[in-house]
C-alpha cells in the first residue's frame, strides 16, 4: 500500500484523538470498548440457558459462516421456520438478528476506537488496509463523498468484506464524519442491506421448499460460490486501482 492511500488517515492523529475521547467520556469510551464483548458473552449464555446448546451451537456456527465466508449472504440459507422455532434450523429470522447483532457490536467499537485499534498488533494492520478499499470505492463512486452520509449508509448496505461495520468504520473516518453519526451510519446501512437479504429470502420460501435438503445444501453452496465471485471480482478491482 503506497503513503499516498493511507495519508487521509494518520494512526498517530487518530490514537491522539482517542485518548482526548478517553478523557472526556470516560464512561462512553469504556461502554462501548468492552460493553460489546460483555453484552454478546452474556447473550450466548442466555440462549444456552433458555434455548438450549443446539440452537446456540447452530447459531455459532453461522457466526462464523458469516464472519469469513458468506457475509450477509448467510441470511438467504435460513429455513423457512419462524423466530420461535428454536429445535429445527435456523430461520431467516434468526439469521437477520444475528448478522444484525454482528454488525451492531461490531460498529460499536469500531466507530467509536478505530484509533485505538489501529495500534494493536496484527489486528492494526488487517483494519489499515481497509483504507485502500475506502479510496477505492471512493474513486469509483466519488458521489458518496459528497452525500457523506448517505454515501456510508450505501457503503456499508453492500454486501462485501470490505463493507459492511468494519469497513464502513473506515469509510466514515474517510468522510471526517463524527463517531456518532458514523455509527448511526453502519446501523442504518446495516437494517438495509440486511434487509434486502431477509426480504429476499422470504420471496424465495414462497416458490421454494427451503428446508428440502437438495435446496437447503445446494443452494448454501450457490450463495457460497456467489460470495467468493463478487469478492474475487472485487478484489481484481482493487488490485488495478493500487497499481496506480
Amino acid at each position: 500500500m503506497t503513503g499516498g492511500i493511507t495519508d487521509p488517515i494518520r494512526v498517530d492523529e487518530l490514537h491522539a484523538s482517542e485518548g482526548e475521547f478517553r478523557r472526556q467520556f470516560p464512561v462512553l469510551w469504556a461502554s462501548t470498548l468492552f460493553g460489546p464483548m460483555v453484552l454478546t458473552l452474556l447473550a450466548v449464555g442466555f440462549l444456552w440457558l433458555f434455548a438450549g446448546g443446539e440452537f446456540t451451537r447452530r447459531l455459532l456456527i453461522s457466526t462464523v459462516l458469516s464472519l469469513y465466508l458468506l457475509g450477509r449472504f448467510v441470511i438467504l440459507n435460513g429455513s423457512d421456520g419462524q423466530l420461535g422455532d428454536i429445535d429445527g434450523a435456523l430461520s431467516s429470522e434468526h439469521l437477520f438478528l444475528l448478522v444484525m447483532w454482528l454488525d451492531v457490536m461490531t460498529a460499536l467499537v469500531l466507530a467509536f476506537h478505530i484509533g485505538f485499534l489501529f495500534r494493536l498488533p496484527f489486528v492494526g494492520s488487517r483494519i489499515a488496509a481497509l483504507v485502500t478499499d475506502g479510496h477505492f470505492i471512493l474513486d469509483a463512486h466519488p458521489w458518496m463523498r459528497r452525500a457523506t452520509f448517505l454515501g456510508l449508509t450505501a457503503f456499508v448496505a453492500f454486501p462485501l468484506t470490505a463493507t459492511g461495520a468494519v469497513g464502513g468504520s473506515i469509510f466514515g473516518r474517510l468522510l471526517g464524519m463524527s463517531r456518532r453519526a458514523t455509527f448511526v451510519g453502519i446501523l442504518l446501512g446495516s437494517i438495509a442491506g440486511n434487509g434486502v437479504m431477509y426480504v429476499f429470502s422470504e420471496s424465495m420460501a414462497r416458490w421454494l421448499d427451503k428446508d428440502h435438503p437438495v435446496i437447503k445444501y445446494g443452494g448454501f453452496i450457490l450463495i457460497a460460490m456467489l460470495a467468493i465471485i463478487l469478492e474475487h471480482r472485487y478484489r481484481t478491482l482493487r488490485r488495478q486501482f493500487e497499481s496506480k
